[in-house]
């Protein structure tokens, strides 16, 4: 069978969401049965990684391309959104040069963005959906599998309908909530109720449906879809086979953590994360004269915001807030880490989402801290493949560190039945069964 699978984003990106397409691709590619082909997005212009089709682990992943970036375009629409798209290539260096009168109707002009974006998507729709049914008819593909969110789902819904494809849409998460997590929309505004109207209709008129957890699960049936037709393939992670490449950065690392104990997370900053938190019970940590030094491993963005936090509390010296590094550079980070922490606040998105980098680390064998969360909970055993505290506590989540921090014994002893049950329960190969059963269903169900 041949499956296009239709992405927001991808390799070579090492956000989650391109990780977790690299091995669940991978992982189909292993089998018998499915050859994967990847389809990125449109909806990213400024990213120039996705500008060209690439292979990776012998899949590939063709572009649809933004029409600012495309060499040429037709029609006063597709121009019109090419020059948006230019003004978002080009950033603020780009705006400050623009003449005056122009920035001036810009802010003019502001308060009917929402009417400009919405008609921009309306555009990129038809564009998008006509790339997915040319890459469907060129690789002949069996299923159009698209993941969110509905900005991806809804052309890729269109399309298979054209085709007479079955389709499947994959809940990775929830965009509409992190938004609002975030601060950038308002619960229950129009555009979070735009957006989680949006991603229900692609559900409800998909074929089959996959949430990475049971709590997305729950959420999907609570919007009136089927359980019938939702299957669960959670975050996983790929099994170690080779030794890991070797970052020119980790010496550099390892030299400023020195004797110090190390309370470490590898991951992005957004808010959602909440590794303020982490620093916060690192400063208490110091002031009762723990030698514990925190050490994050992440993106650029929002390493600036987190260092001015650490200086705030005083630890601004005893912190390590570095990267970015390729991913398959990660691995030996973990290894600096003596106890890993996740402390998700208590958000509506953070209690349904389950993250990718909690695998990770038990996969290395980290003792692994988490905010008690149904998402969170979901990944490990209380006191046996890892410790929960209660959200938003950060003199529990203090005295949960200092406890494992005290105690080698205990930290190795999570850490080796996390990795063990990785191994058992969470490799991708393991994980895409279900998936391959719903793929064969489909087409046989189909006549295709």
């Amino acid at each position: 069978m041949k499956i296009l699978h239709v992405l927001a984003n991808g390799p070579p990106d090492v956000n989650g969401y391109a990780v977790r397409t690299q091995g669940l691709l991978k992982a189909y590619s292993e089998t018998d049965d499915i050859e994967p082909i990847g389809l990125t997005s449109p909806w990213y212009p400024e990213r120039e990684s996705m500008a060209e089709p690439i292979e990776v682990n012998g899949i590939t992943y063709h572009r649809c391309l933004h029409p600012a970036r495309m060499k040429s375009t037709s029609g006063a629409r597709m121009k019109w959104s090419a020059a948006r798209g230019r003004d978002r290539i080009s950033g603020s260096v780009g705006f400050a040069a623009k003449p005056l009168w122009r920035r001036a109707m810009h802010f003019a002009l502001k308060p009917l963005r929402p009417g400009w974006a919405w008609i921009e998507e309306r555009i990129l729709f038809k564009h998008f959906t006509a790339r997915i049914i040319e890459v469907a008819k060129q690789e002949n593909a069996d299923i159009i599998h698209a993941h969110v969110p509905y900005r991806v789902g809804m052309p890729a819904m269109k399309a298979a309908h054209t085709l007479g494809t079955p389709f499947v849409y994959e809940m990775r998460g929830m965009w509409e909530e992190s938004a609002v997590a975030s601060g950038r929309w308002k619960a229950g505004g129009l555009a979070h109720r735009r957006f989680r109207r949006m991603e229900t209709k692609v559900m409800r008129n998909a074929d089959a449906v996959i949430c990475i957890s049971e709590t997305l699960r729950q959420e999907a049936i609570s919007r009136g879809i089927n359980p019938e037709k939702i299957s669960i393939v959670p975050n996983a992670v790929n099994p170690v086979e080779t030794e890991p490449e070797v970052s020119e950065l980790l010496g550099a690392v390892q030299e400023k953590i020195g004797d110090s104990q190390v309370v470490g997370y590898i991951g992005s900053l957004r808010e959602l994360e909440g590794v303020d938190s982490t620093a916060d019970a690192v400063s208490i940590l110091r002031k009762r004269g723990v030698n514990a030094k925190l050490f994050v491993l992440s993106s650029e963005s929002g390493q600036s915001e987190l260092l001015a936090h650490c200086e705030e509390l005083g630890i601004g010296e005893d912190a390590i807030i570095t990267g970015p590094v390729p991913h398959n550079q990660v691995t030996p980070f973990y290894d600096l880490i003596d106890v890993f922490v996740v402390s998700r606040p208590d958000k509506r998105v953070t209690r349904l989402v389950t993250p990718l980098k909690p695998f990770e680390a038990m996969q290395a064998g980290r003792a692994l801290v988490m905010s008690d969360l149904p998402a969170l909970a979901e990944i490990v055993k209380d006191g046996q493949t890892g410790r929960l505290y209660p959200p938003d506590n950060i003199e529990m989540l203090a005295a949960v560190i200092e406890d494992l921090l005290n105690n080698r014994d205990k930290r190795e002893a999570l850490g080796s039945a996390a990795s063990q049950w990785i191994a058992e329960n969470r490799t991708w190969s393991k994980v895409i069964s279900g998936t391959i059963e719903v793929y064969q269903r489909l087409v046989h169900d189909s006549g295709r």
